[in-house]
């Protein structure tokens, strides 16, 4: 879920989960739960960034990061399932954590208010399916260009504070492979790496990397 869709409830919905909710700050690279783990309670980003993590013996994929305004995994909430990846902080930030007995207790005292969180679900996973089509057979240059795009939208700002290793295990793509496409869009003057970010110097020419 998105900060657009964190600010599509109405205002008393919120404060009817924030007047419930304890607030927490984490540094960076903290891990607020892990996969295999069944959720204990609802968590609402207030401030920064995670990342869900996908880990196997030999693998670590970044499923998608959320920032400020997202929920995080309504969806094994709802289903009464573990957590399928952990989630991890990129930058410190700031959690609003409502335990499970109060959600259902608002969601009987409130029922419109499980009914938007349900729509709101509805609408990330719709936005989920989209990327996986959007991704669907592309090149290494136009997934990097495309992720670059998305995220830099998200955080409304021409800087991207994510690595190659996170691009490279966001995109399932070797680090080799990101290097080369990254290198080719610095050369055009398209972007520039700085220190565990990227900065887009010319959205325009980067729109154009992406198929029509």
């Amino acid at each position: 879920m998105t900060q657009e869709d964190f600010d599509g409830l109405p205002g008393n919905d919120l404060e009817a989960l924030r007047r419930f909710a304890t607030r927490r700050t984490y540094p960076p690279g903290k891990t607020l739960f892990r996969q295999g783990v069944r959720p204990r309670e609802l968590l609402i980003i207030e401030r920064g960034e995670l990342e869900l993590v996908y880990e196997t013996r030999t693998e670590r994929l970044v499923v998608q990061i959320l920032y400020a305004g997202s929920s995080v995994d309504h969806l094994a909430i709802l289903l009464g399932i573990p957590y399928p990846y952990s989630a991890v902080t990129l930058s410190e930030a700031t959690l609003l954590r409502v335990r499970l007995d109060t959600i259902r207790a608002l969601e009987e005292l409130f029922p419109e208010i499980a009914f938007r969180w349900l729509r709101l679900l509805a609408h990330a996973l719709d936005r989920a399916h989209q990327r996986l089509l959007e991704m669907a057979g592309k090149s290494a240059l136009e997934q990097v260009s495309h992720l670059l795009l998305h995220e830099s939208a998200e955080r409304d700002e021409p800087v991207v504070e994510l690595t190659q290793e996170e691009l490279a295990a966001t995109l399932a793509l070797s680090r080799q492979t990101v290097s080369r496409a990254l290198s080719e869009l610095a050369q055009e003057e398209v972007i520039k790496q700085e220190r565990r970010r990227i900065r887009l110097l010319d959205r325009e020419k980067l729109q154009g990397h992406l198929p029509h």
